[in-house]
C-alpha cells in the first residue's frame, strides 16, 4: 500500500458516497424505476455521451417531428416519408440489403443490436417502426389511435365532454397497475392519478391495484392475481406501466389458471419492462451494487425488487409465462430518436445505445410480448412526458374497447 493511499482514497470514497446519497435524496422515487439505479448508471456513462446530431424534419407514424438523428441513413429514411421522390442509389442499396437480411428476423434485442451496429440506433428504431407498421393489425390500431386522439381534441375544443369516452369503454372497468415508487413520489405519475381522475370524470369506472411500491415482481404479481380473482361481474381492461408490466404478465400467464382470467378482456402495457433492463444488470453487479443498496437504505426504500428486473431473471421468468390468447394485449411503446432525449434521461439512453434503440430505461425490443399489438409514440421517452398524455390515454383505451366490441 502506498503511503497516504488510505486516507486519500477513503476521503474520495466518502465524498462520492455523500454526493450519491444527496442525489438519491433529491431524486428518490423517480417515475417507474428506482432513480438510484439511474443516477449510478448515469455517472458512469457521461464520458461516452457523444453521437452525431443531424437535423431533420419529417413524419414518423403519422406524427410530424423536427429533431436530430445520429446518421445520414436515418435522416434519408425520415425525409423520404415526406418526399418519396428523393433518391440516393447508394443509400437505397444499403437499405435494401438491410431489409433483405432482417425482414424475416425476430424483432428481438439481438436483431436490433446487429442493425444498430451496422447502421445506427436511430436507423434501427426506424426499422423497428417500419416493421411494426407493416403488420396490418398494428397499422389498423395505429391509424385508429391517431384518429381517436384527433377526435378527442376536437371534442375538447367544442367542450363536448360527453362524447370523449366511447360508450364501449364505459362497459368496462379499467384497472390500473402502478409503477415503481408510486407512493413515494406521487408527482412522477406512476400511480396514474391524472388518468384515473380523467377517466372517472368521463364516466369510466376505474380502480387502482395497490401493489407494493418496491416489492418484487413475484410479490406484486400475487397481489394482482388476488385482485383479479376477486372480480365478480365486471369485465376489465388492465393498464400497467414499466415495472408493473412483468408483474401483470406473471399474474396472467402463470399464477392464475386460464379460467380465472375470464374477466380480463384486454391488457395495455405502457413501456413495460417485460424482459427487464440492462440498467438493472449494472446496478445489481458488484461493486456499484453496494452503492445502490446504500442509496436505497438512505431513502428508506427496498432494494429487493431490482434483481428481478435484470435481463437474465426477466428472460427466465418469461419462458414460463403463457398468457391466454383471448386476452387482447396492446403494447404502447415510446420510440424516441436520439434528438428527442433530454435532461437526466440522456445519460441512461447513451448507456443503453450499445444494445440498440431504447427509451432511456430499457431496450425497445425488450418491451414486446408474444401476440401483442404494437402502438408506437414517437418523440418521447420512457417517462411519457407529453402535454396531452391524458388525451392519448383515453384515445388508446377507446380504440381497445372498440376493438373488443368488434370481436
Amino acid at each position: 500500500m502506498r503511503p497516504g493511499w488510505f486516507p486519500t482514497r477513503l476521503l474520495a470514497c466518502f465524498l462520492v458516497v455523500r454526493s450519491l446519497i444527496s442525489a438519491v435524496h433529491i431524486f428518490a422515487g423517480s417515475a417507474r424505476i428506482c432513480s438510484a439505479i439511474l443516477w449510478v448508471t448515469a455517472l458512469s456513462s457521461v464520458s461516452c455521451a457523444s453521437y452525431p446530431k443531424i437535423p431533420v424534419a419529417a413524419d414518423l407514424a403519422g406524427k410530424p417531428m423536427i429533431t436530430t438523428v445520429d446518421s445520414n441513413l436515418a435522416k434519408y429514411v425520415l425525409e423520404r416519408s415526406l418526399d418519396s421522390s428523393r433518391k440516393d442509389p447508394g443509400l437505397d442499396h444499403q437499405i435494401a440489403g438491410i431489409d433483405e437480411r432482417y425482414r424475416a428476423a425476430p424483432l428481438d434485442r439481438q436483431t436490433l443490436k446487429a442493425i444498430s451496429q451496422n447502421t445506427s440506433p436511430d436507423f434501427a428504431a426506424l426499422f423497428l417502426s417500419k416493421q411494426f407498421l407493416s403488420n396490418p393489425r398494428n397499422l389498423k390500431f395505429q391509424t385508429n389511435y391517431l384518429a381517436e386522439t384527433k377526435r378527442i381534441k376536437l371534442n375538447f375544443e367544442r367542450n363536448e365532454w360527453s362524447e370523449i369516452a366511447r360508450p364501449t369503454l364505459r362497459r368496462y372497468e379499467v384497472l390500473f397497475v402502478p409503477g415503481f415508487h408510486y407512493l413515494t413520489d406521487r408527482s412522477a405519475g406512476a400511480d396514474f392519478a391524472n388518468q384515473r381522475q380523467f377517466f372517472h370524470e368521463l364516466g369510466v369506472r376505474v380502480q387502482l391495484i395497490k401493489t407494493e411500491e418496491d416489492g418484487t415482481v413475484e410479490e406484486n404479481a400475487a397481489i394482482i392475481a388476488a385482485n383479479i380473482r376477486a372480480l365478480h361481474d365486471a369485465n376489465v381492461i388492465l393498464v400497467s406501466t414499466s415495472k408493473a408490466g412483468p408483474e401483470v404478465a406473471l399474474a396472467l400467464g402463470k399464477i392464475l389458471a386460464p379460467d380465472e382470467t375470464d374477466r380480463v378482456k384486454a391488457w395495455i402495457s405502457v413501456g413495460g419492462l417485460i424482459r427487464g433492463t440492462p440498467l438493472a444488470d449494472y446496478a445489481a453487479t458488484w461493486p456499484q451494487s453496494w452503492i445502490v443498496r446504500l442509496m436505497f437504505l438512505y431513502s428508506r426504500t427496498g432494494f429487493q425488487g431490482i434483481p428481478g428486473l435484470t435481463t437474465a431473471a426477466s428472460q427466465a421468468r418469461m419462458e414460463g409465462i403463457r398468457i391466454p390468447a383471448r386476452i387482447m394485449i396492446v403494447e404502447y411503446i415510446a420510440v424516441p430518436l436520439s434528438g428527442d432525449i433530454y435532461g437526466s434521461v440522456r445519460s441512461r439512453y447513451v448507456r443503453l445505445r450499445k444494445g440498440g434503440p431504447n427509451d432511456g430505461l430499457t431496450l425497445l425490443a425488450d418491451e414486446l410480448l408474444p401476440n401483442g399489438i404494437a402502438v408506437i409514440e414517437p418523440g418521447i421517452d420512457h417517462f411519457y412526458t407529453a402535454p396531452d398524455i391524458e388525451v392519448k390515454s383515453v384515445a388508446l383505451a377507446n380504440v381497445v374497447a372498440e376493438a373488443l366490441q368488434g370481436r
